[in-house]
């Protein structure tokens, strides 16, 4: 019967009104867990008294009492777990920074409250029956709870480190500029969480094994010569992980960023756990072990500054050279093409330098990332079409020509 008609009984006890539904949330979120689970303690029931009446030969009303009871326990511990679980899922405002480490140690706690909770339905359910767990560690099995409590409290503690320790690797990984994952993270972050977890469970099972009275010194010892021999035999892959790994972590590049490494000049196309690939301007793809970097130029973080070195025409003033320039960044500035990149007005740095009898003016933009070498050429493009229009060549190198005739007259030509 209880398994013939597990469904329709369950759509009758979870059937509200629908003005109890949205009044009284606490008490429908019960009924719908009674409603979904009501078949196990049913089931708990029927079996409890058929085993309780055999053993107890043929006394029905105590082992019918028994399993009553048994069966209250577990409707109540199913209940109280719903609620939990409700609790659980009730989102919670926080610090957007610390919302990760929240959300893990939330998890974590509220599966320690539901083993207690299962904990006491067990220790009040052997009373029922007239045992208790309690009882025995106290008496005969003392040297045996201790070492089994032992056992729980290390994998526990094991379990709350590991669930730190990769949260902190995690936020660590996919915090980047714009706040999203990278390629660092789906780089590193399988070869952290490994060594991790490796780490952590080698850790927990030594001191486990030793609380449960065993002689851990041969293993500390085993593992101490193969960690040597593993140092030993892998010391230039070791030094590649681990300046990759801070490379990475401290994200100094990223894909699709344009840097300088290792004297090659190009955009980075992949990372891996030991090794940087770039393409130069030539199309050439350059795959660069992390140990061999030693500085890194990246030219795509945050801001990027397009440069211009202008020679001034001797024969113009240097006050309408400064304006001529100015008109051309601010035309620059209004260009649909070009104004998405240019984030500030044209900065005129002032004279630079002499050459060959003229003036350079130096002036820059603050562009977007990537962006100073296009606005550089358009800023270059529009400023010749400017002299051009107003019938001035660039400045190119000039000599001076002096002759001495007979006479001792001199004649200058430029």
């Amino acid at each position: 019967f209880i398994l013939r008609f597990r469904r329709p009984i369950a759509h009758l006890i979870r059937n509200q009104p629908l003005a109890r539904r949205l009044t009284r949330r606490a008490l429908s979120d019960t009924i719908e867990i009674i409603g979904t689970f009501w078949y196990l303690p049913a089931l708990v029931l029927v079996g409890i008294s058929l085993f309780a009446t055999f053993v107890s030969a043929g006394d029905t009303s105590t082992a019918l009492r028994q399993s009553l009871l048994c069966t209250v326990l577990l409707v109540l511990c199913m209940v109280i777990n719903g609620l939990v679980r409700r609790h659980a899922q009730r989102p919670h405002r926080g610090h957007k920074r610390h919302a990760l480490y929240s959300e893990r140690l939330k998890g974590f706690f509220y599966t320690l409250a539901h083993l207690a909770v299962w904990l006491a339905f067990i220790e009040l359910g052997l009373r029922v029956w007239g045992m208790s767990l309690i009882r025995f560690t106290e008496g005969d099995g003392h040297e045996v709870s201790v070492k089994l409590f032992g056992l729980g409290g290390t994998l526990i503690f094991a379990w709350l480190i590991w669930i730190l320790s990769d949260t902190a690797v995690h936020h660590a990984l996919t915090r980047s500029r714009k706040g999203l994952a990278n390629a660092r993270a789906q780089t590193m972050m399988p070869l952290i969480r490994n060594v991790l977890f490796v780490a952590i469970f080698i850790i927990a099972t030594i001191v486990a094994l030793a609380n449960m009275g065993m002689n851990v010194t041969p293993l500390l010892a085993g593992a101490g010569v193969i960690g040597l021999a593993i140092g030993f035999g892998a010391q230039s892959l070791v030094a590649d992980l681990i300046t990759g790994l801070f490379i990475i972590i401290e994200d100094s590049l990223a894909i699709d960023d344009y840097v300088d490494v290792g004297g090659h000049l190009g955009t980075v196309e992949g990372l891996t756990i030991r090794t940087v690939r770039l393409r130069d301007i030539d199309g050439i793809v350059h795959t660069i072990p992390f140990s061999e970097i030693k500085s890194i130029k990246n030219y795509s973080r945050e801001f990027g500054y397009a440069i211009f070195r202008v020679a001034i025409p001797y024969n113009m003033e240097i006050d309408d050279a400064i304006k001529l320039m100015r008109d051309v960044g601010q035309k620059m500035r209004t260009d649909p093409l070009q104004r998405r990149n240019i984030w500030s007005p044209l900065e005129i740095q002032g004279v630079e330098s002499f050459e060959s009898g003229s003036a350079v003016l130096r002036a820059r933009f603050k562009t977007a990332p990537i962006k100073q070498w296009e606005v550089s050429r358009a800023f270059n493009l529009s400023l010749k079409r400017h002299l051009d229009e107003a019938g001035l060549d660039l400045a190119t190198p000039r000599m001076s020509i002096q002759v001495v005739t007979a006479g001792g007259g001199s004649q200058t030509e430029a």
